[in-house]
């Protein structure tokens, strides 16, 4: 039997779950979905510390993500939206069918497992992403605490309700700061992307410039790099040294333009 290292299996199911998403004609529409394969690593990483049978396995990584998926293209759904304009139309209904579509795949494959308890508890999981969603996006007036609570609420829900149904002995707090510090680095990546006036971005990102968030987003990479001590898998090592370069690299950007308050 052929023995995959780390990376070639997350290699496999990144190949697997393109090929359950891809349409030729909505991606001409639409960006092309994400599939983050630190996710898919950090799942692995959680399910190989835990009693799942390896012909189940498949299912439940590959349905996962899809519905991971499904959440992330639903985000890009833009309420500013011109009527006038045909192509922004069929842009925005097609991301909410893809979202829709995504979602469906997660309940088809799901369904062959026949675990209906995981079903109803990660559907838990689910609606908590949803809800932190909703309330970080309405938020005005957000604390950096208001704001880290909520990136970890929408970016770790998922891998903890796997790693709690499924008994996994692996740190898991470990896992929740590093897929934290991911999305850190992708709010810090998008500040420094948009060509717009901080009043035309999202309100929290004003919170993101200010030194508590900062002092915050320090701890959590000293958690990360000490975390690195005890990790046995190099390919998730070195996905985690990766996430803190990228993110004493956003800082040291954002400091050197001198936005931090």
């Amino acid at each position: 039997m052929r023995v995959e290292s780390a990376e070639q299996k997350v290699l496999h199911y990144e190949r697997e779950i393109r090929n359950h998403i891809y349409d030729s004609f909505v991606w001409k529409h639409i960006e092309e979905p994400i599939i983050d394969k630190d996710k898919i690593a950090a799942l692995l990483a959680i399910l190989s510390h835990a009693n799942v049978k390896e012909q189940q396995l498949s299912n439940y990584i590959l349905s996962i993500m899809l519905m991971q998926i499904a959440l992330d293209t639903h985000e890009n759904v833009t309420n500013e939206l011109n009527c006038e304009d045909a192509h922004e139309l069929r842009k925005r209904q097609l991301t909410i069918l893809a979202g829709d579509y995504y979602s469906g795949l997660y309940y088809h494959i799901l369904s062959k497992t026949m675990d209906i308890r995981f079903i109803r508890e990660f559907s838990r999981g689910i609606q908590v992403v949803n809800e932190s969603k909703v309330e970080l996006y309405r938020s005005k007036e957000a604390s950096a605490e208001f704001l880290l609570n909520h990136f970890k609420a929408i970016e770790t829900t998922l891998a903890e309700k796997v790693s709690i149904y499924f008994g996994s002995s692996c740190d898991l707090s470990f896992f929740k700061d590093f897929l934290l510090l991911k999305r850190v680095n992708r709010e810090f990546a998008l500040h420094d992307s948009v060509d717009r006036g901080l009043e035309n971005k999202p309100g929290y990102y004003a919170v993101m410039l200010m030194s508590p968030f900062l002092n915050e987003v320090e701890d959590l990479q000293g958690r990360v790099e000490r975390g690195l001590d005890v990790l046995t898998c190099e390919d998730m090592a070195q996905r985690v040294r990766q996430a803190l370069a990228e993110s004493r690299e956003h800082i040291n950007n954002l400091m050197g333009k001198g936005l931090f308050k």
